[in-house]
């Protein structure tokens, strides 16, 4: 174990020594030569990392002793520090000078020195930024369009909110209506009965007086005979 992670550790520090000699070399180079620099340092710092792990995974190994494993522990953290802040952290900032030059350079017909030349601005960058321009262009269509069919939807959603709550209105009213309807209904009904019952007792007074009268006749016509 010990000796695989000497291995290791080697081929850490040789490759850390080249990323930093391809970070000097990068800082002075033009920037076409600067982009493939930068790669190769990217490629590298990925390769520091994948060494970092392989240790890591040595150093976890179950038989390894506790103290052993504290002092790998620092170290690995100290190898991690320096990835960070010796690799990492100036090819970040190289990679932002490097976009924004060429941002910059395209613009204006900078080359990569600074130096204002006609022909400076290839036909790809050219290309690359009406393509980019058209990309904003129909970005911003897009959106103009959403705004309006957003704004048309609300429209008709107000509308229709509207004509919703004047349906409710209306059906509010017609169950009003109803219920009158209703009320006078069976007031007609009990009218009806009132009428029907008055009208039975009225027949069976009518139906009195005439047996009476009958009666009467009966009896005038029993006391002359």
């Amino acid at each position: 174990m010990s000796t695989l992670i000497e291995t290791y550790e080697s081929e850490f520090q040789t490759t850390f020594d080249r990323a930093k000699s391809l970070l000097s070399s990068a800082t002075s180079s033009t920037t076409g030569n600067s982009n493939a620099l930068l790669k190769q340092i990217e490629g590298f710092k990925d390769d520091l990392m994948d060494l970092i792990q392989q240790i890591e995974l040595e150093v976890n190994s179950p038989n390894a002793s506790p103290q052993w494993k504290i002092q790998m522990k620092t170290k690995l953290r100290n190898y991690k520090q320096q990835v960070i802040n010796e690799i990492q952290a100036p090819l970040n900032e190289m990679v932002s000078n490097d976009k924004r030059q060429q941002l910059f350079g395209a613009a204006s017909g900078a080359d990569a020195d600074g130096d204002y030349t006609g022909d400076s601005v290839s036909n790809a960058q050219r290309q690359q930024l009406l393509g980019t321009h058209q990309q904003l262009q129909n970005s911003s269509n897009k959106l103009r369009d959403a705004t309006r069919v957003a704004n048309d939807t609300e429209n008709i959603g107000s509308q229709i909110m509207m004509d919703l709550r004047s349906q409710r209105e209306t059906l509010e009213n017609a169950r009003q209506t109803l219920f009158q309807a209703d009320s006078y209904v069976d007031k007609s009904i009990k009218t009806l009965k009132v009428m029907g019952r008055r009208l039975i007792a009225n027949k069976f007074i009518s139906y009195a007086i005439i047996a009476i009268l009958i009666l009467l006749i009966l009896l005038v016509l029993y006391s002359k005979f």
